[in-house]
């Protein structure tokens, strides 16, 4: 059940987290100053293109492409809207969330740690894995909580690119919906206030935000941890 409800969010961090921490990385250790100045603003630029633009790029390039390529895998049922599409485009959207919080986390990792270890003789991918990574671990995992949240309560790429049907299914080729689009279909209209779907509405937006609520508990516990272990 939770798979279904939160499914184009779960697809969303498959794309956003290693792709974000992988520029961030490329940015802040291996480009070159001129290259930093311009991808940076570039990659910047994504997070002010308004949802409806990726919800029509999804709609109509994505989601198309998504369900030939599922046909071609031998999938007969595969929807026009489906979930993957709707998941791959929001994973677009919140990349520079995770990687300019793990660009300035990972910037402001003291050069001696790095150095240090240069030093010692690890290489330069052991230093980002072994040293830098864990050090800006909770600048990280704060990037990656924006972006959970900023996933999990978008509506418009949702209703474009995964249709506006509840589904319980955990088929990425299906057509979806989420909580956030069933919290406005049941809330639309004139709805007595202890009618039925008024009450269900208010039961999705407590599942939402006791989901986001334990979510940032299990951050909190791993930001302590790691700040206990290098301070």
């Amino acid at each position: 059940f939770w798979g279904t409800i939160f499914i184009g969010a779960i697809i969303a961090m498959i794309v956003a987290i290693p792709l974000g921490l992988m520029s961030a990385i490329f940015l802040t250790q291996y480009a070159s100053s001129t290259v930093r100045k311009w991808m940076k603003p570039i990659l910047e630029i994504l997070a002010g293109v308004p949802t409806v633009v990726y919800g029509y790029f999804a709609a109509l390039t994505v989601a198309p492409a998504v369900r030939d390529f599922a046909v071609m895998l031998g999938v007969s049922n595969a929807a026009s809207d489906n979930a993957l599409a709707a998941g791959i485009v929001m994973g677009v959207m919140i990349i520079p969330l995770v990687s300019s919080m793990s660009d300035d986390s990972i910037a402001a990792v003291p050069n001696a740690m790095r150095d240090g270890s240069l030093a010692m003789g690890a290489t330069k991918s052991e230093t980002i894995k072994q040293v830098l990574l864990p050090a800006a671990l909770p600048g990280v995992v704060g990037g990656i909580l924006l972006a959970v949240s900023r996933a999990i309560g978008e509506t418009m790429i949702v209703v474009m690119a995964a249709g506006y049907t509840a589904n319980l299914t955990a088929n990425p080729f299906d057509t979806i919906t989420t909580v956030t689009v069933q919290i406005v279909a049941l809330l639309t209209g004139d709805q007595d206030f202890g009618s039925p779907h008024t009450l269900a509405a208010f039961a999705l937006g407590l599942t939402l935000f006791v989901t986001t609520f334990f979510l940032n508990y299990a951050a909190l516990r791993v930001v302590k941890k790691y700040r206990e272990a290098y301070e």
